[in-house]
């Protein structure tokens, strides 16, 4: 005996029913479709192959205009375009004029001439200062930069949704970080994000009554923000602060780890305001306190194609006292 597939020659024993028998299982009409053949234009399918090779199995439906047309690399995803977000905030359209390449900038360096702040005694023990950190080389790291009035500025980034910075605020011990942040564009919201801790937070908005958070184990709250600058502490005053300024402009750097930064795109004209978050002293029971931010206001003469150079010191001696209004607009002079 031998099985059926090893055996030499024919093994087939019943032979398919004809093409449109009443025994015809398909088999049949498949054999017809596949070997249709049309010759000249007079000539075409036949039904069969209309039916089984065509717009059934091989036309709109098998490869036409479902799965290889319109729907699947056709119209529909050739002319593909990015959705429009659905949320409800008002029109983001800048307040200055918008001009294209602007070729103004200014590098500059902030540094901490003296000796560095020192660390102090908090729930966690002795750690370093949670507001101002000094490098090596006397670069100040997390300084906030940025053009408080814009009449002339740079195209911002849209692609459907405005682009964002900052916004979030991390509990890590005993301090809240980052210690200085920008948040733009406005009206913008920020997210405090607890660790394995729970405490209570204080906020305080720029003007208004502060409010008083519970931040659970691994929670998370949020806040809207207001133009100007927030301020959140813990509570009982044993949690480093964290400062959220939140503007609109279009103008704005943090230093890096050397204290360097950079402003790009900028028309001709005078600017600059430079904002650290006040440095932070102890009780010997780790009760934190803070006197006034460190803010300059720095006049700089941009002109296009050649960077500006702006060298900052900082020292504890600074405080809040020149007023915001003393920075002078982007102009287009």
């Amino acid at each position: 005996m031998c099985a059926v597939a090893g055996c030499g020659g024919s093994q087939r024993t019943t032979p398919l029913a004809p093409a449109g028998d009443e025994h015809d299982d398909g088999a049949g009409l498949l054999a017809r479709a596949s070997t249709s053949l049309a010759l000249g234009e007079a000539e075409g399918p036949t039904s069969e192959g209309r039916a089984f090779g065509g717009s059934t199995y091989g036309g709109a439906a098998y490869g036409g205009s479902m799965y290889g047309g319109a729907a699947y690399g056709g119209a529909t995803y050739a002319s593909w375009a990015a959705p429009q977000w659905a949320y409800n905030a008002p029109s983001r359209i800048p307040h200055y004029n918008v001009i294209a390449g602007l070729a103004g900038s200014i590098e500059g360096t902030v540094t901490w001439p003296g000796a560095p702040p020192p660390k102090i005694t908090s729930a966690c023990g002795l750690i370093d200062n949670p507001s101002i950190h000094v490098g090596s080389d006397r670069g100040v790291r997390g300084v906030l930069v940025y053009i408080e009035k814009v009449a002339i500025g740079r195209p911002m980034p849209y692609f459907s949704r405005p682009a964002t910075v900052g916004g979030l605020v991390v509990k890590h011990g005993c301090a809240l970080a980052p210690a200085a942040q920008l948040v733009m564009p406005l009206p913008a919201p920020v997210a405090i994000h607890g660790d394995a801790t729970r405490t209570r937070i204080r906020i305080a908005p720029p003007t208004g009554a502060a409010k008083v958070v519970e931040l659970q184990e691994g929670g998370r709250a949020v806040i809207e923000l207001a133009s100007g600058v927030t301020r959140i502490e813990g509570e009982d005053g044993r949690l480093g602060a964290a400062w959220v300024l939140a503007i609109d402009s279009p103008y704005y750097a943090i230093t890096d780890d050397a204290g360097r930064f950079r402003l790009d795109e900028l028309a001709t004209g005078t600017y600059v305001t430079i904002w650290q978050a006040p440095v932070a002293s102890a009780t010997p029971a780790g009760v934190i306190s803070y006197g006034a931010p460190l803010v300059l206001h720095r006049t700089v003469k941009v002109e296009p194609g050649r960077p500006a150079k702006l060298a900052i010191p900082l020292s504890a001696a600074m405080s809040a006292t020149v007023s915001p209004a003393v920075a002078a607009p982007l102009s287009g002079r």
